[in-house]
C-alpha cells in the first residue's frame, strides 16, 4: 500500500511543522487537510498557493490527497437550500483545481445531509446531481474524488458501502470512486469485506485509524486483523491516516511517532 500521514492534527501549527516531521518519518507523501489558517479552501492568495507548493517541493514529498474540510457548516452539497448547494460546489470546485496545480491526483469528499425530516430520495438526488457536476471537472482537471460514506448521526444519505455503490452507479464516472474510513465502518456494522464485495475495484482509498479517529492501537479496534484483512484482498492503493482526536493536538509530532511503531510493529510496510 502507498501510506501517508493527514496534517489534521497539526491544525494549531504552521503546515512547514508537519511538513518537517513528515521529511523526518519514513513517508514520502501526505494527505493535505485544508483548513484555516493553513489552506483555506474559502479564501487563499496565488502567493500563498506558490509558497506551499515549494514547501512541499523542497523536501521532496507529494501528494497522496487532499482532503478540504467536509463535514462541518456551511459545507453541504445535498441540502434543498440552493444558495448553500451552489456556494459548496464552487468550494469543491476551488478544491480541485488547488489539487491539480499541487499536482495531487485525489481529493476527498464527504457526503452531505439532507434534512432529517425529509424524505431521503430528495437529498440523495441532491447528492447524485452535485456529484456528477464535479465529475464532470474532475474529468478535465484529470483528478480523481474519493467518496466517503459518514455515520448516521451526521448524515441520512451515504451511511453504509452499499449506499456508496449505489451511489457511484448513478454518477456514473470514472471520475468518482468509494473509501472507507474504519471509524465510520465499524460503527455502520460493517467489515472490510463488505467494502471490496461491494466496491470492489472502486475502492479507492483507506482512512487507516483506531475508533474515534485515534493513532492504531490507542483505541479499541482489532486494526492488526483489519490490517490483515486489506492485504488478504490484494489491495495495492493509497491509504493515509486521519488522526482527529484533539488529544493529539499539544504533541503530533509523537502520533506520527506512533503510527510509525505501529506499522514496524505489525506490518511489514517499512521494510
Amino acid at each position: 500500500m502507498k501510506l501517508a500521514p493527514m496534517s489534521y492534527h497539526y491544525l494549531r501549527y504552521p503546515i512547514t511543522r508537519f511538513l518537517d516531521k513528515v521529511e523526518r518519518s519514513p513517508f514520502d507523501s501526505i494527505d493535505l487537510y485544508c483548513s484555516a489558517p493553513q489552506l483555506n479552501i474559502f479564501d487563499y492568495s496565488l502567493s500563498d498557493l506558490l509558497a506551499l507548493d515549494k514547501e512541499i517541493r523542497r523536501r521532496h514529498l507529494s501528494l497522496m490527497a487532499m482532503t478540504p474540510e467536509n463535514c462541518t457548516y456551511p459545507v453541504n452539497f445535498c441540502t434543498p437550500e440552493r444558495t448553500t448547494r451552489e456556494a459548496s460546489l464552487r468550494y469543491y470546485q476551488r478544491a480541485i483545481d488547488t489539487a491539480a496545480f499541487l499536482g495531487c491526483p485525489k481529493v476527498q469528499i464527504s457526503t452531505g445531509f439532507g434534512y432529517f425530516d425529509a424524505p431521503r430520495e430528495e437529498a440523495w438526488n441532491y447528492c447524485r446531481d452535485s456529484m456528477q457536476q464535479l465529475a464532470a471537472y474532475c474529468e478535465r482537471k484529470g483528478v480523481t474524488l474519493l467518496l466517503e460514506e459518514l455515520k448516521v448521526t451526521t448524515t441520512n444519505v451515504l451511511i453504509t458501502s452499499r449506499d456508496l455503490a449505489a451511489m457511484l452507479d448513478e454518477i456514473g464516472s470514472p471520475a468518482v470512486v468509494g473509501m472507507v474510513d474504519m471509524d465510520q465502518m465499524t460503527y455502520a456494522g460493517e467489515t472490510v469485506g463488505d467494502y471490496f464485495a461491494n466496491l470492489g475495484s472502486r475502492l479507492g482509498h483507506i482512512h487507516f485509524n483506531d475508533r474515534g479517529h485515534t493513532v492504531p492501537g490507542d483505541g479499541d479496534f482489532p486494526m492488526k486483523r483489519y490490517y490483515d484483512e486489506i492485504v488478504a484482498q490484494g489491495y495495492q492503493g493509497s491509504c493515509s491516516f486521519e488522526i482527529c482526536d484533539r488529544r493529539y493536538y499539544c504533541d503530533p509530532d509523537k502520533a506520527i511517532d506512533d503510527i510509525v511503531r505501529w506499522l514496524r510493529e505489525n506490518t511489514r510496510e517499512l521494510d
